[in-house]
This record gives C-alpha cells, structure tokens and sequence, in this order.
C-alpha cells in the first residue's frame, strides 16, 4: 500500500494532464491511501477533488455527469469511483462500458490529473468491453486487499500483515477519533444503524486494527457492542439491507475484527454469512467469493481443522488465477495460504514451490521493499527452518526484520513477529543467547500493541517457557507456560492443538521441577 500511495503522489505532483489507474479490493485500504495522498498534495498546494459516480443510471448519463463535474474542476488531481454501481441493474455492462470508451478523448481532453478506481472484477470486465483499455492510464497500479493468511494469530511463528508505519499510529487513532464524532453527527440527524455500523464504526475499528492498537479496537467494541451485534444479526434487518452492497464487506471486516482479536467463536458465523452473501449475489467464481473462502479457511485452520481449510483454500486459489490472473497480489496471497496450510501438516514438498512462487510475485508486483515482500521472506525462511536447512533460513529472517522495521516501524506487532521468528531459529540452533533478548523484546512489543490477553501475547510467553525450560530455568518456564494456557484457554479453546501443546509443555515443566527436588 505505501508503494501505491508513493507512486500516486510522484504522478500527482507532475504538471499536465493525466490519467492513472487503480484496482483495488478493499475500500477501507482506498480511503486510506485517498486520506493520505490529500494531505499530501495539500502541502504542496495541490487540491483532490473528488468525484463519485451516481448509481443506477444509464451508460450516458453517467458519461454526461462526469463531464459536466469535471468541467467545473479548474485545475488539480481528480480522484474519480463509483463505476461498479453507476450503471443500471438491467443493462449490459460491457455495452455501458463501451459507451465510456466512445467518449475517453472527451474524458481526458481536460487539464488535469484523474485517478480511476476499479474493482478487479470490473477491470477485467473492461478489458473485454475495451481491449485497449491499458493504452489508456499511465500508472497501473494494484492495492493489494488486506486479507490473508498472514493476519495468523496462532502462536507458531507466523506473519500478522498490516500495511501502515508505526509513524501512522497517531493517524490511525485520530482518523477513528473524527469517524466516531461522524457516527454521533449522523446518528442525532437521523442515519439507520446499518449505515452507521457499516459506514462511520467499521472504519474507525479497522483504522486501529490495520496498526496494531487492538486494546482500543477491544474497547470500542464493547462501547458500540449493540450496534455491532445488528450486523451480527442481519436475519433480524430488512431485505433491503441484506441486499445491501456493502453488508458481506461489513460482515468479513467485523468477523476480521473478532478473529484479530481471538474471538473465533464470534468470527465464524459472520465469516459463513459473507461468503453466502457473495455466493448468492455474486456467483462462485467472483474474487470477493474467492476472499470469503480464504477467510473461512483460515478461521478453521486456526482452530486446528486442517481437512475444511484445504477445500476452500484450494478453491480460492482457483478462483484468483482464473479471474484476476497467475501474477496478481491476490493470487500470491492464496498461493501463500495454501502453502502456510500445507507446512502445518509436514507436507513440505508440497508447501515450497508455493511460496517461492508467492515471493516471487511479491516482489515483482509489489517491490523488493514491500511488507508483503517480507512477509513471503518469512513464510520460506519458516519452512526451511522447520526442514532443519538453518543456514537457508537466516538471511531470509533477517532480510524480512529490516524490512519491518523500516516500513512499519521497531515497535510494530509486524516486527514482533518477526523478532519471534529470527529468535526461534537461534533457539532451534541452541544460540540461546542471542535469541532470549528477541523472545524478551517481542513479548514487551505484543503487551503494549495487543495487549496482556491476546493469543499472540501467549505465543511470545509460550517461546520463552520454552527457552527457560532448554536452559534449565524451570521456575521461569512454569510461570510463562502458566500465564500462556492461561490466554489459549478462553481465546482458543481447550481442544485446541496449540492449547493441548501448551499444555503438554507445562506437565513436562513440572515434571522437571519435581525431578530436580
């Protein structure tokens, strides 16, 4: 996301007209990136405009109204959406498309610099209206969707991906802040409760959650629980509302929500609502479908129900190649997810080729420098380490930490994560003591950003018991193994593998203890 948002800035700042190209998956990620790049040009004396399209209405219309509202903008950077809903139910998109695409000289005939935001599904529906539609804009750029498998919270050392700096904190919590007093605003004026969960309290808990501040997000789903429980509800709404656009959208970000925070018991059935909202009105073989599928599998995964998530992992994948291609961002996430499903079960050779395709898009799709890059840095250098190949493994670590931290910050849960990973594979080569200082800095970084109770806080307390057990500090691995079940229980069950394992370690533990007496 901060390559888009840089490479938009450096082509919003040239003089001239212009016209650039956008697909994106997740709406919340495009405000973020619209919010950012308006306070930049702001400071440089740029103004964005913004132009949405109205909905439902006919191919000319809809060219006439962009017309007409461009010819009003003087001068600046345009950001133009809207086009998945403008057009009428009952008409041929690609017929409606074609009509815009008579009229594109007209379109970009004025002085200034459009950015055109397009869903995958609409681009690739575009192509087929316009063949030459990529002559058109210059940049092309893909915002990655934010969902995936690396928002893991198991205790295994694993990736959580959220795409902001931890400079942006600030920014993310003062972005709630104003969206909250917007909720209060529309509420006294009147809004519906489905347009003020999914439009003003939704975003303010992703703005939060996309940088880590999870014990805010805690809080404020307990200040606004019964408005959140509406949308966990919706049999109770209208059959306006569930045909409501957004609402899948709405359940997958509030089931997201539930599950970062280990509440998978609440994150499932949201997650099985979304994916048969996007079933129904959007077919099987849509990329929103694909997401939904990706989401449920790796809820099941998390709860150790390895059989249900290959079935739908595999399915999404096939979704991705087949809609929006081998090399998309989207397909290297699934890819990604499959593999990460595959090393959990020890079927290595399978899970390998797999990630090493998803780095390799990664890096070409994105940069060498991109989070999701490290991310793929560290699912492969996870798998190695596992294998027991530890010198393949490092400098992959390694890599990833730096770029972490140079992305999203040293006190980023990202970072935490991979601090984790980098001292997991000292512990595995018996360097104790350079992996205790990682273990003791990660676990302080998952306190202050996840909070005490989060499953991630476990795993770094699981890590050290482990630790201090191998180095014979038994009393300390009982009290860290202790206060890990301690959080698994309530968050993830006591059936649970990683649960059942902790458990196993503290009876091990203790059986050290009483043996040395």
């Amino acid at each position: 996301m901060l390559d888009v948002q840089r490479r938009l800035l450096l082509w919003a700042d040239r003089t001239g007209r212009g016209l650039a190209r956008v697909e994106y998956s997740s709406e919340f990620s495009r405000q973020q990136i619209l919010q950012s790049l308006k306070s930049d040009l702001a400071e440089r004396d740029i103004t964005l405009t913004v132009i949405e399209l109205p909905t439902q209405r006919t191919a000319p219309e809809v060219v006439q109204f962009l017309l007409k509202t461009l010819a009003n903008v003087p001068d600046g950077v345009i950001s133009v959406s809207g086009f998945s809903s403008a057009f009428q139910a009952h008409s041929h998109v690609e017929d409606s498309l074609r009509i815009v695409n008579f009229n594109r000289e007209a379109l970009t005939a004025f002085p200034l610099r459009q950015i055109w935001w397009m869903t995958p599904v609409l681009l690739q529906t575009s192509l087929h209206a316009m063949p030459d539609l990529h002559g058109w804009f210059s940049p092309q750029l893909t915002l990655a969707q934010p969902t995936s498998r690396e928002d893991s919270s198991t205790s295994r050392e694993l990736i959580t991906r959220t795409q902001l700096r931890n400079s942006n904190f600030d920014d993310a919590r003062q972005r709630s802040r104003q969206l909250l007093v917007q909720l209060e605003a529309a509420q006294s004026a009147g809004a519906t409760d489905i347009d003020l969960a999914t439009t003003y309290l939704l975003p303010a808990l992703e703005s939060l959650a996309e940088v880590g501040a999870q014990k805010e997000v805690r809080h404020l789903t307990t200040q606004y629980e019964e408005l959140l429980n509406l949308l966990e509800n919706l049999d109770a709404v209208t059959e306006k509302n569930k045909q409501h656009s957004n609402i899948a959208n709405s359940l997958n970000s509030l089931a997201r929500l539930y599950y970062l925070q280990g509440l998978y018991d609440r994150a499932k059935p949201l997650f099985i609502k979304a994916l048969e909202i996007n079933r129904t009105e959007l077919g099987d073989r849509h990329p929103d479908t694909a997401t939904s599928l990706n989401n449920l599998a790796l809820l099941y995964e998390s709860q150790g129900r390895y059989g249900a998530a290959e079935p739908l992992y595999v399915q999404a994948l096939e979704i991705s190649k087949a809609e929006l291609g081998d090399r998309h961002p989207n397909t290297a996430t699934s890819l990604n997810n499959l593999a990460l499903l595959y090393e959990s079960q020890g079927r290595y050779g399978e899970a390998e080729p797999l990630l090493v395709q998803a780095l390799e898009i990664r890096k070409t799709e994105l940069g060498d420098r991109h989070p999701d890059t490290a991310t793929s840095l560290n699912d492969l250098a996870g798998l190695y380490k596992s294998q027991g190949r530890y010198g393949e493994a490092e400098p992959l670590y390694v890599q990833a930490l730096e770029i972490y931290k140079a992305e999203l910050g040293d006190r980023h849960p990202d970072a935490a994560t991979s601090l984790n990973n980098l001292a997991g594979l000292y512990k595995s080569q018996g360097r104790y003591g350079e992996a205790e200082p990682l273990y003791v800095q990660a676990l302080e970084i998952s306190k202050a950003e996840l909070g005490d109770r989060h499953p991630d806080t476990a795993g770094s307390l699981f890590n050290l018991a482990a630790l201090y057990h191998q180095t014979q500090r038994h009393q300390q691995a009982l009290s860290y193994i202790q206060q890990a079940l301690d959080i698994y229980r309530p968050t993830l069950g006591s059936e649970h593998p990683t649960t059942q394992s902790a458990h196993s370690w503290l009876l091990t533990i203790q059986q050290a203890i009483d043996s040395s007496q």
